[in-house]
């Protein structure tokens, strides 16, 4: 007796497979989404520490007195504290003023109120930016990493007592 021949195996009908494209398309985009969000929340805390930094060195130059044997009366013993202490402050995440794409600046000038000098009162302005283009702290996300700034800038004033 002879055998029958096998039939040719069919081609699939029907949604067989589709599960597997649908999260192809949504697995791309969550994961996109999960990734900025870790990103942004990172950065967010990174920030912080910037302006906490900022805040640190600014505080600590406005209690320094004007140098006692300058006249006119200048700050520079208001601006080393204010450097050392933004730099203490900074050394506190393991970095430091001048180097892995920070730079620190502190300067005393009149104190500005609603946009106006004021003739009698000194203030100490400390910034802290991050060159955050050319020192990235994060891997690079498609798409996520392209919305990130290439510098971070924290800026303090605070009034210099007398």
């Amino acid at each position: 007796m002879e055998r029958p021949q096998a039939e040719s195996p069919k081609r699939c009908r029907g949604d067989a497979g589709t599960a597997l494209v649908e999260m192809a398309f949504i697995i791309t985009p969550l994961c996109m989404l999960l990734f900025g969000i870790v990103i942004y929340g990172y950065l967010m805390s990174f920030r912080q520490n910037m302006t906490q930094a900022a805040t640190e060195g600014a505080r600590a130059g406005a209690v320094v007195p004007p140098d006692a044997h300058s006249s006119p009366k200048t700050y520079n013993d208001a601006i080393a504290a204010a450097t050392d202490a933004t730099n203490h402050s900074l050394q506190s995440f393991g970095k430091q003023c001048g180097s892995d794409g920070y730079s620190c600046a502190a300067g005393v000038d009149w104190c500005v109120d609603n946009g106006v000098p004021s003739t009698t009162t000194k203030c100490i302005t400390v910034t802290v930016s991050y060159d955050y283009a050319n020192h990235p702290l994060m891997p690079s996300v498609p798409i996520v990493t392209h919305f990130i700034p290439n510098r971070f800038d924290s800026t303090f004033t605070a009034q210099v007592t007398k």
